[in-house]
């Protein structure tokens, strides 16, 4: 059986940052945007001195046909690699690396400055010092870097030797605590994205656990455009309370089949919020048409039941462009409908039944 886990046990937090400051690591776009604050940040560190777990990094080592998966973030100012390569994403720990990595390399991000983030000898905890006067704060970043922290550890050395203190000492032994800190790196091998957004979903992120819609949501928010809010209105609309409220699966999936003729996870996770701005009115108009159909055949109460049909519906009247659908198409619709009900069609396997179904549609437009 081929091993799909791998734990690594031989990382260390330098060899951590290295790897994402080489490009090595990189952040997939479903991940949801960085929210850590510098006191959160000033936790962690103080957690990594004081040799506590921070818990695990998951990667996944994704083939190269997912190089368009890649969220670059401008202020990390990390290399762009060659795109024939394979990738580390990271799926768990996102916030957890990107604060040390911030904190560790003085940087600006998302205009929180972390390189006010220091280390208090006197109290020997990481700290953001309130008064520029306070004594003995060195900026982390200085610990991390090589040349810096050679110049001040010099500069300390001979105070020490004047005042008889052992701030140079507690430096080193802080520097040595983190370039040697372990890290626990496990890695997902060989696996297709509808196999890790499985997984990602599974994983416990901040205390809430993370759904499919999710990630969409993640990889298609803009200022522009919120998927969640378009969603929630069209549920609000009170001519469609009697219908219940119509799942978010059924809106990323007729984005997705609009878009690509697909609604697996891959195609949903390539929708953007360029291309759901675009269709969004088109696909919220074509969905209600499908909520006709439903009405039309005598269901007009709650279609909970009947959500996975919709997005095949709909995909009917996107692609004709027909706002009922033809007489010559009404009776083979609605037999494909009820046998697909009784047949249970969706109970497994439904994305690759689904682009079954949406084939046929267009040969049945076509002739």
């Amino acid at each position: 059986m081929e091993q799909s886990i791998e734990i690594v046990k031989d990382w260390d937090l330098k060899k951590l940052i290295k790897e994402l400051e080489a490009g090595h690591i990189k952040i997939p776009r479903f991940q949801r945007d960085y929210i850590w604050e510098r006191s959160k940040t000033v936790k962690l560190l103080n957690s990594i001195y004081l040799k506590y777990p921070i818990g695990s990094f998951f990667l996944w080592i994704a083939p190269k046909k997912y190089n368009n998966f890649i969220r670059d973030i401008d202020d990390l100012n990390l290399p762009q690699t060659d795109k024939n390569n394979n990738y580390q994403f990271i799926l768990d720990g996102q916030q957890r690396i990107i604060s040390i990595y911030v904190s560790l390399k003085g940087l600006i991000f998302e205009d929180i400055d972390y390189s006010n983030i220091c280390f208090n000898i006197d109290k020997k905890s990481f700290v953001i010092p309130r008064l520029k006067r306070e004594k003995n704060n060195i900026p982390a970043w200085k610990i991390f870097d090589e040349k810096a922290f050679s110049q001040l550890h010099g500069a300390y050395s001979n105070k020490d030797k004047k005042n008889k203190t052992q701030y140079a000492k507690i430096l080193k032994e802080c520097r040595e605590i983190f370039l040697n800190y372990p890290i626990s790196i496990v890695k997902t091998l060989n696996k297709d994205l509808d196999d890790v957004v499985e997984i990602f979903e599974r994983i416990n992120q901040g205390g809430k656990k993370l759904t499919g819609f999710d990630l969409v949501h993640a990889t298609t928010w803009s200022t522009k455009f919120d998927l969640k809010e378009k969603i929630k209105e069209f549920n609000s609309n009170p001519k469609l309370k009697k219908y219940g409220t119509l799942s978010n699966k059924v809106f990323t999936q007729s984005l997705a089949l609009n878009k690509f003729n697909d609604c697996s996870n891959l195609y949903q996770l390539r929708l953007t919020s360029e291309i759901c701005s675009k269709l969004w009115t088109k696909t919220k108009t074509t969905i209600n048409y499908a909520i006709n159909f439903f009405n039309d055949m005598g269901i007009k109460n709650d279609l909970s039941a009947y959500h996975s049909y919709i997005p095949v519906i709909q995909y009917y009247f996107f692609i004709s462009g027909f706002k009922t659908i033809k007489e010559e198409h009404n009776k083979e619709i609605e037999k494909w409908f009820w046998d697909s009900k009784f047949d249970k069609r969706y109970a497994t396997s439904s994305y690759s039944k689904i682009k079954e179904d949406t084939k046929w549609i267009h040969e049945l437009i076509e002739n």
